[in-house]
């Protein structure tokens, strides 16, 4: 899975500025936050995931029991299943702006983001 940002900008040339193009442009035009997941093998993507206009910037951490953690532009963790993409979960905790991590404490496994200023733990469910 990859987070990715589909966006353009407009871009101008002026002759005065010289023979370099870039003199001028408008960054922020339009742009949308996705996830997707990719088949590494073929780059076909299997399934896309919009979390909203503008930057997400959140990373993605994958477990090997198929859930998908990150961070969407309006502030919420999201969980979602890696075999299609449906959200499992999500909670507003502010701007996710980094990778999620995960840890085991006393035999139970938690998933840790940074939103907003503060830093969430979440424990997984319990394996039975």
């Amino acid at each position: 899975m990859v987070s990715a940002h589909d966006a353009y900008g407009i871009y101008f040339f002026k002759p005065e500025h010289g023979a370099y193009g870039w003199a001028g442009a408008n960054y922020s035009v339009w742009g949308k936050g996705v996830l997707r997941a990719i088949e590494y093998q073929t780059g076909k993507i299997r399934w896309s995931h919009d979390i909203g206009d503008g930057a997400g910037g959140a990373g993605v951490l994958t477990t090997a029991t198929g859930l998908a953690f990150s961070g969407d532009a309006a502030g919420n963790a999201l969980a979602l299943r890696t075999s299609d993409g449906t959200t499992l979960w999500h909670a507003g905790i502010g701007r996710v702006g980094n990778s999620p991590i995960t840890y085991e404490l006393d035999g139970r496994q938690y998933v840790m983001l940074g939103g907003g200023s503060a830093l969430y733990a979440f424990a997984l469910p319990e394996r039975p």
